[in-house]
């Protein structure tokens, strides 16, 4: 991470160019936090043996993906010039380096993908991957408007993801992982998992990147930003629990989406609670008032963006203090090295050590990431992968710029005259960039549909993989679960949050 808020803006600001002095620890502290967030709900199972669910899930479930995000957004604004956003050649060469950031994650994405048999995790690098390609056209626009983006995505989403889910779109909520296979044989089909119907649809996880950048934009070394982070998302995701509960209970939407089971008074409450806790399957448009974790409804969206700006906030104004800074520099260790620490969780939950063991298996990950990272860091810097990432994608960039930068040294310049048209032009980009954005998924929209609506009259399996599209409108459960059923869903789950790391957002660079 190599936050521009402390150094002057360089006229070539590369990974190398910004001290280590200039790091705000408070960010990595968040990812840290965020990281450990993510293994205790790859390890512990969703539920318990009562069906309530566990403490992992409570906490994190959904939350540690929206912070990861948030700060992925943070991270862009700070390799694409900090509270000074880049022009010109500058911003050019910033968007070189993060489509090869986009493209070497992605591969580790799908080389990961392979063992999705054995951990039993969906993951989400290759959604990220395509997230940093989306995040390019964004990173010259100003704090508002980025907010207003996030804004939209926030309201309109949800309304595609419902509206589309009858709609036999290709791997609807599928344990399928993104791979290469799936990339080879299906790439349009795996283009709309990744926008829509996947475990984490870009078309709501935008939202996300928008406002981490919107926040990276802003001096986060001031006192006064931190506690406007913690403040307003505890505020944010307070509301956004008291507005479901009013939709759900006065207003009578959780008896409505209710409707579709049996009369039985023990099949109602336990189809509430999987409702409230895990919900998957829109059967109604009440459904858009669920806070279930990644459900990606409006409540849900607002409660986990509240709650990853609360931690953000949090994490800033507690490293303001010199003692309670050194005593999370352990976990700021881990969150500078998220790419690295993430992957190696995934390989040694494929192993299937201390399976049946969670609380030792956790235990063992969350002292492990630390002491790993703060020795590495300590006598490497950078993480293993973090290194790869970003000597490729500094390399990229500097090409660029230098390129760029001697033909820009050709050009004579235009006069005064040239000012305002490029203030004209700076403001329609401004506005149509997120037009294009939007019609853009909408593209990807109509050919998702267009290919399920083939698939149901072939009736042929996409990718190998049988047609699931009446999974994602399947019919609540009409009898409450046996101890089989109640044993099977204490299992860990595989729509549970994971965790990625961005180049210098999760501090690769000292």
């Amino acid at each position: 991470m190599t936050p521009l808020t402390q150094v002057a803006r360089p006229s070539l600001p590369t990974a190398d160019s910004v001290p280590r002095s200039s790091r705000v620890i408070g960010v990595d502290v968040a990812r840290g936090v965020a990281l450990f967030g993510m293994l205790a709900t790859h390890v512990v199972a969703v539920v318990n043996e009562k069906g309530d669910p566990t403490t992992a899930t409570v906490i994190a479930a959904g939350r540690s993906a929206a912070t990861f995000v948030l700060i992925a957004g943070v991270g862009v604004a700070f390799i694409s010039g900090g509270r000074h956003v880049l022009r010109g050649p500058e911003r050019t060469a910033a968007a070189g380096g993060l489509v090869v950031r986009a493209l070497l994650i992605g591969a580790i994405g799908l080389a990961l993908g392979t063992l999705a048999p054995f951990t039993n995790v969906e993951g989400i690098l290759p959604f990220y991957a395509v997230l940093f390609l989306l995040a390019i056209p964004l990173i010259g626009l100003p704090p508002r408007v980025l907010a207003g983006v996030a804004a939209g995505l926030i309201v309109l989403g949800p309304v595609v993801l419902v509206a589309t889910a009858p709609l036999g779109l290709p791997y609807a909520r599928t344990e399928l992982d993104p791979g290469f296979g799936v990339l080879v044989q299906d790439p349009l089909g795996m283009l709309v998992q990744l926008l829509i119907t996947g475990e984490y649809p870009l078309l709501v996880y935008l939202a996300y990147l928008c406002a981490g950048l919107a926040i990276g934009r802003l001096d986060l070394t001031s006192r006064r930003v931190g506690w406007w982070l913690l403040g307003g998302g505890v505020a944010l995701a307070v509301a956004a629990r008291s507005a479901s509960a009013l939709l759900l209970h006065p207003l009578g939407g959780l008896d409505a989406l209710l409707s579709v089971g049996a009369p039985d008074v023990g099949t109602l409450l336990w189809e509430a609670q999987v409702l409230l806790a895990e919900a998957e399957s829109p059967v109604s448009w009440w459904y858009m008032a669920l806070p279930a974790p990644h459900s990606h409804t409006p409540v849900d969206l607002l409660h986990t963006l509240g709650s990853a700006g609360a931690v953000l906030g949090a994490a800033l104004l507690l490293t303001r203090v010199p003692v309670v800074a050194r005593a999370l520099s352990p976990v700021a260790a881990a969150g500078s090295m998220a790419l690295t620490l993430y992957t190696a969780h995934l390989v040694l939950l494929a192993t299937g050590l201390l399976r049946d063991q969670p609380a030792a298996l956790y235990l063992l990950m969350v002292l492990g990431a630390m002491a790993f990272a703060v020795v590495w860091r300590r006598w490497v810097g950078q993480g293993p992968l973090e290194r790869i990432v970003a000597a490729a994608a500094g390399a990229t960039r500097q090409h660029l710029a230098a390129r760029l930068g001697r033909r820009g040294a050709i050009r004579p310049a235009d006069g005064r005259g040239t000012s305002a048209r490029h203030r004209t032009a700076r403001g329609a980009a401004q506005f149509l960039v997120p037009l294009a954005c939007a019609g853009l998924l909408l593209l990807a929209f109509v050919g998702g549909s267009r290919v399920g609506a083939h698939q149901d009259e072939a009736g042929a399996p996409v990718a190998g993989v049988e047609p699931t599209a009446a999974a994602a409108v399947a019919p609540v459960p009409t009898a409450p679960p046996g101890p089989a059923a109640a044993a099977e869903a204490a299992a860990p789950q595989p729509d549970e949050e994971t965790a990625l790391d961005e180049d210098e957002a999760i501090g690769e660079e000292d």
